[in-house]
Order: C-alpha cells, then structure tokens, then sequence
C-alpha cells in the first residue's frame, strides 16, 4: 500500500504506527497534515506567492545505492547521510548514514529518513532540521530527488 500524503499526515490522522506517536509529535505534524488537506490550493497559492521553497536549495550529490549493494568505501569528509538507497523506479527506500561493516546497503540503512517535498519552505525546513540531522526531498510518490542544504546566511 502507498499512502501518497506523507508520514506526517498519517501520524496526524491517528492511523497506525510502531510504536504508536506520543500526542507531541502528532501535534508537531499538524502543520504537514493542513498543508495536504487542499493540495491543489496550496499549489496556485505557491506558485502566485513567488515563494521561496527548498527546491532552490536542494543538491542531488549521494551516491545512488540498490538495496543489495555492497556499501562503497568513504573518506571521513563525505556529508551525512553518505548515500541513499533506492529502488529500481527511483523510490527512497532509505539512507546509509555512518559507516558500517555490513555487507549490503539494505543491513545497514536507515530505512525511514526524514523526508520533504520540494515546495516546502526553508522555514519549515529548518524547524525539521533542529531535529533531525539530513533532510531528503522526495515526489510525493516517494521518488528521491536530492538533499535539503540551508540557504547559506
């Protein structure tokens, strides 16, 4: 099953998860969920407010990984996460964040990455990022399309 709205909607709406959400965090994802709630309006809305959005800003520099391959060897220097791992349709289905001595990507990603969707706005983007490390930007059908970098200030 693809739920196309986004973890945040999901968690907002009560439906399940392992383990279940504390009333905190749904109440953090609420602004994600009203963003879904009228999807073609916040879309002219984007695109008559000439905002700024995170599309601007983001880098399609990890290395590409299928979940069987061997994890390349990587200089200390290479940004977190070091590489994402895809599916043959381009489907996030997680992100190798340190170094591991597993065989294969699939025994050492993280399989659930904090993901956003391209028209965010960096302000959202970067109360996100007060709680998470990395930030990837992905379709809202799951498909990777690069890495969140904050403006520079």
């Amino acid at each position: 099953m693809h739920y196309f709205r986004g973890k945040a909607d999901w968690i907002v709406r009560g439906l399940p998860t392992e383990p279940a959400p504390p009333l905190s965090e749904r109440m953090r994802a609420l602004p994600y969920f009203i963003n879904n709630l009228a999807p073609e309006v916040r879309a002219a809305w984007i695109r008559c407010s000439n905002r700024s959005i995170v599309r601007e800003t983001m880098r399609d520099d990890l290395a590409r990984l299928n979940p069987d391959d061997a994890l390349p060897a990587a200089p200390l220097d290479v940004p977190t996460p070091r590489a994402v791992v895809l599916n043959t349709d381009g489907v996030l289905l997680g992100a190798i964040d340190k170094p591991d001595s597993a065989p294969r990507a699939r025994d050492t990603m993280n399989p659930s990455p904090q993901t956003i969707r391209p028209d965010m706005t960096p302000q959202l983007a970067a109360e996100l990022l007060e709680s998470n490390p990395y930030l990837l930007i992905t379709t809202e059908h799951g498909k990777y399309l690069g890495r969140y970098l904050p403006p520079r200030a």
